[in-house]
């Protein structure tokens, strides 16, 4: 059976010869778009597990990765660090193409979509594409989206509550957002994975602002300089920090969009107050 799920304009084709529960979150993903390229993803049994003489590049919880002749290879073994479940194939120059090896029953391991991205590095796979994921709430207001970001417990869908109660905003997802440059334009992309948030719209719009959120008893604001941006940005930016390329390609695609996009500190109550405060920095920089 092949599914194909495009996420931030990226069609993912997985091919498998057995069935997988979807899950719920990835409905609104299933609809196939055109693409210059898709990324192809096949599903593959393994009898037994195979014994690598490759340089080691990554080993850290379950995961070990390889250098391979054709590319890297990824290796999952479980919490347990025991037997194997499989491994991830990087196979063509174009990056189009990957076979995930599995060894165990696949109703063991991979009975959910979530299962199956868990094991295809989607986050890589993105940054092949110059995508980069942020850790943030996404709002849409007035066709332009608003990010929220910070570290877990500051308040990130709160304020996007807030935005949704008293400024009639659309909260797109609460938790991760994927980001790249459109046509010229930096642009926000919703995901299937949203944290407990369970908000996880396929909505792609131009990014107007990005907030920087820190939990204070009275609200103020202030626009980041570039480097002061960086260094909050860089840090709720998904990163595979054993890999070089993976590193430099994520500084210059957060530079490129700094010179874009304006960021703000934002120290806040949990009111409209702070809705209001931000509104007014902002409202002539967002186009209606």
């Amino acid at each position: 059976m092949k599914r194909i799920y495009n996420i931030a304009d990226i069609n993912f084709c997985i091919e498998t010869t057995f069935t997988y529960k979807e899950n719920e979150c990835f409905n609104a993903y299933k609809e196939k778009v055109d693409r210059i390229k898709d990324i192809n993803i096949k599903l593959i049994k393994q009898d037994e597990p195979y014994k690598f003489n490759y340089p080691v590049l990554y080993d850290k919880n379950y995961i070990k990765i390889y250098q391979g002749k054709n590319g890297l290879i990824r290796e999952y073994t479980g919490l347990s660090r025991g037997r194997s479940h499989g491994c991830l194939f990087e196979l063509s120059d174009n990056n189009t193409y990957y076979e995930y090896h599995y060894y165990t029953n696949p109703y063991e391991t991979l009975k959910t979509t979530f299962d199956i991205f868990d094991k295809i590095a989607f986050e890589y796979i993105l940054y092949k594409e110059n995508t980069f994921i942020l850790h943030s709430s996404y709002i849409k207001y007035k066709n332009k989206a608003i990010l929220f970001s910070a570290p877990s417990g500051t308040g990130k869908s709160t304020q996007a509550d807030l935005w949704e109660k008293y400024m009639g905003a659309e909260i797109i997802n609460g938790d991760r957002v994927a980001i790249n440059k459109n046509n010229g334009k930096w642009c926000a992309y919703g995901l299937p994975f949203a944290g407990s948030s369970r908000i996880y719209k396929n909505v792609t719009t131009p990014i107007g602002t990005i907030v920087i959120l820190r939990q204070s008893e009275e609200n103020s604001i202030k626009r980041l300089n570039k480097l002061e941006a960086f260094r909050y940005i860089y840090s709720e930016t998904t990163i595979n920090s054993w890999h070089k390329g993976f590193i430099n390609t994520i500084i210059n695609l957060i530079l490129d969009m700094l010179d874009n996009v304006d960021v703000y500190m934002l120290s806040c109550r949990p009111d409209e107050d702070a809705v209001n405060l931000l509104k007014r920095e902002i409202e002539g920089e967002i186009d209606v």
